[in-house]
């Protein structure tokens, strides 16, 4: 896949992968729309390469994502490449009594039905395009669970499952469906969890060289042991993400 002169949105696009997909993106000369909750970090892109268009949108509200694709539509802008990076991640265990009903809700919304609308609502100008993608950003939690994040990770299995369903539907169109498994990253809805972290602008970079490859699937840093530890010692896997 050929990744500059496209027009690309992003969700999230303000920090952690989000941010360096946009960076490293302009830096290859594509026109972007980054998306996100709140205006944090949008005085950087003054400093970007190529054009940004900023819009100001929660996700997780369904009215909010309706009126984002109104202003795309009023402003003419066809999109080549969807990718979602927004997500939200809680941390407490509902033996603890930790989650409300909003944060279940917001974390579901945000990282599983409000991927499910963007890509219902934009498949039209997608397939309209000579070559087109939808990207996905899950993780390898989506295949092993860890004990901590049950919401989130169950959201990110849905995630896998859904990108597979959505690829096989679109199979023989221009548009291509890739998942992204990561592994964790160090952005700030990890911070202060876990150690080893990878950079987001490394996640960024194999990310997108695995676009240009024209992968489906694209296994990030140490989550590309996992198709190999799946087949040959899924049971070490489990035990391992159970202490978490």
């Amino acid at each position: 896949m050929e990744l500059s002169q496209k027009n690309i949105l992003i969700t999230g696009g303000n920090s952690g992968i989000g941010l360096s997909l946009a960076r490293q993106l302009s830096a290859l000369g594509n026109s972007l729309i980054v998306v996100s909750r709140s205006q944090k970090n949008w005085s950087e892109f003054s400093r970007f390469r190529s054009a940004v268009v900023t819009m100001q949108c929660d996700i997780s509200k369904q009215q909010e994502v309706l009126s984002l694709v109104e202003k795309l539509e009023s402003s003419n802008i066809t999109l080549d490449i969807l990718i979602n990076s927004a997500a939200v991640q809680h941390t407490g265990r509902l033996t603890d009594g930790a989650f409300s009903f909003t944060d279940i809700g917001t974390e579901v919304d945000t990282n599983f039905t409000s991927i499910v609308r963007l890509c219902s609502l934009l498949l039209g100008g997608l397939l309209s395009r000579p070559r087109s993608a939808i990207v996905n950003l899950s993780s390898g939690l989506a295949f092993y669970p860890k004990t901590s994040s049950a919401v989130y990770c169950a959201t990110k299995a849905a995630l896998h499952s859904f990108s597979q369903s959505l690829r096989y539907q679109l199979a023989g169109t221009p548009v291509q469906v890739t998942e992204v498994i990561l592994p964790l990253v160090s952005t700030p809805m990890t911070e202060g969890r876990g150690s080893g972290k990878m950079s987001p602008d490394a996640a960024a970079e194999a990310i997108i060289k695995g676009l240009k490859n024209g992968r489906t699937e694209i296994y990030v840093g140490k989550a590309r042991l996992l198709p190999v530890m799946m087949r040959l010692w899924p049971g070490f896997v489990k035990r391992m993400l159970k202490k978490y």
